[in-house]
C-alpha cells in the first residue's frame, strides 16, 4: 500500500519522507528498476522534482537499504536480461533493452546533476558501477565504513555506465581513472575518502540519521548562496555531460 502527502510516499520499493528541510528518499528494493526502468524512475524524478520546488526543502537525501546497490543485484538484473531477451534472434531485442536502461539512467543522472538545492548520497556495503557513477554527480556522498566501490562491469564485459568515466577523471585524475575502471579492484571506504570521492566516513549502525545530521550544517546557508554556487560550479559540468552521454549513445548504435 502507497501513501501519498506532500512529499510523504512509501511502497515495497521506495519511500521518501522530510526531516527538518531535509527530503530523504530511500530506495527499499529494485534499485535497477528505480533507476534504469522508465515507470520506476518516473517516480524517483517527480519526488526529485517535489522536493526541488517545495520552500521547506533545503537538501535532498538517496541513499538505499544494505545491500540493494550491490553486486548481487546488478547480476541478478543481468543474469535476468540474457535469460529473458538473449535467446537465439534475440540479440537486437538485448541491445535495445540494454540502450533503454543506460538511456533512463542517463536521465536520472542529469536530474542530479542539474538539482538546484543540495543533493548528497548515501552508501552502504556493495556499491556498484552505475549507482557509483551515478552519486559521483551529487555534491555530496556519505559512506558508511563497510562501504566499498565494486567495478562489476569488469566482470561481466560491460562498459562502465552510470557516467562514471566522466565523473571519476574529475575527482582523481585521468591516471588514478583509468586504473580504478580498468583494473576493476574494488575500493573501500577509507581509499575514496583518501581520493575526494566521498565527503565522509559514517559508522554503520543508524547510517541513515547520521547522514542526516552530517547535511544539518549545510542547511542552513541561505538559499540563493545554494543556488547561484551550484550554477557557477556546474556550468562546464553540464555542458560536457550532455556531449559525454551523446558520444556513449553513439558508440552503443
Amino acid at each position: 500500500m502507497s501513501q501519498v502527502n506532500g512529499f510523504a510516499y512509501e511502497d515495497a520499493s521506495l519511500k521518501a519522507y522530510m526531516s527538518d528541510g531535509i527530503a530523504v528518499l530511500r530506495i527499499q528494493a529494485g534499485s535497477f528498476a528505480a533507476l534504469t526502468e522508465l515507470a520506476e524512475s518516473g517516480r524517483l524524478l517527480s519526488l526529485f522534482h517535489e522536493a526541488e520546488v517545495d520552500h521547506q526543502v533545503r537538501a535532498l537525501l538517496l541513499l538505499s537499504r544494505p545491500a540493494v546497490f550491490a553486486d548481487t543485484e546488478y547480476e541478478k538484473f543481468i543474469c535476468h536480461e540474457e535469460a529473458v531477451l538473449g535467446k537465439a534472434g534475440q540479440a537486437t531485442h538485448l541491445k535495445t533493452q540494454v540502450i533503454r536502461h543506460i538511456n533512463t539512467l542517463n536521465r536520472v543522472v542529469t536530474q542530479i546533476a542539474d538539482f538546484k538545492k543540495i543533493f548528497a548520497f548515501g552508501l552502504q556495503q556493495s556499491v556498484v558501477t552505475p549507482f557509483f557513477g551515478a552519486s559521483l554527480a551529487a555534491d555530496f556522498r556519505f559512506a558508511s565504513r563497510d562501504m566499498f566501490f565494486s567495478p562489476a562491469h569488469c566482470r561481466h564485459g560491460l562498459h562502465p555506465t552510470g557516467a562514471l568515466p566522466y565523473f571519476l577523471p574529475r575527482y582523481v585524475g585521468h591516471g588514478k581513472a583509468a586504473d580504478i575502471l580498468f583494473k576493476g579492484a574494488p575500493l573501500d571506504a577509507a581509499a575514496a575518502l583518501d581520493l575526494g570521492l566521498v565527503s565522509d566516513v559514517l559508522p554503520v549502525d543508524h547510517f541513515e540519521e547520521r547522514c542526516i545530521q552530517a547535511l544539518r550544517p549545510w542547511c542552513e546557508l541561505p538559499g540563493e548562496v545554494i543556488l547561484s554556487s551550484k550554477l557557477l560550479l556546474n556550468h562546464a559540468n553540464r555542458l560536457g555531460l550532455k556531449r559525454y552521454f551523446d558520444t556513449e549513445a553513439a558508440l552503443l548504435h
